[in-house]
């Protein structure tokens, strides 16, 4: 598979994750629950990411800005939260 075909494919399955998180709040969900695990390692696992530790019991804003760190760093940008404390 090529670079660039690889790199989509990565943003994609992250696009996903963002999804399952977004119908989650919609349900009221605050917190990763089992199914709700399950389904966003499987999103991970297709961005080619290995989830580091549990993610049941997390916190969804948590979960989130995990995956939009991932995604920062996919397109080859710091996360913002970073930019901001290196120019103080």
């Amino acid at each position: 598979m090529s670079g660039r075909r690889e790199h989509r494919l990565r943003q994609l399955a992250l696009d996903r994750c963002l999804q399952i998180l977004e119908e989650a709040q919609m349900r009221g969900q605050v917190r990763v629950d089992g199914p709700l695990g399950a389904a966003l390692r499987r999103a991970l696992e297709h961005s080619g990411v290995i989830a580091e530790h549990r993610l049941e019991g997390r916190r969804l804003d948590r979960v989130l800005d995990d995956i939009f760190t991932l995604q920062a760093q996919l397109l080859g940008q710091e996360p913002e939260e970073r930019r901001q404390r290196t120019a103080s």
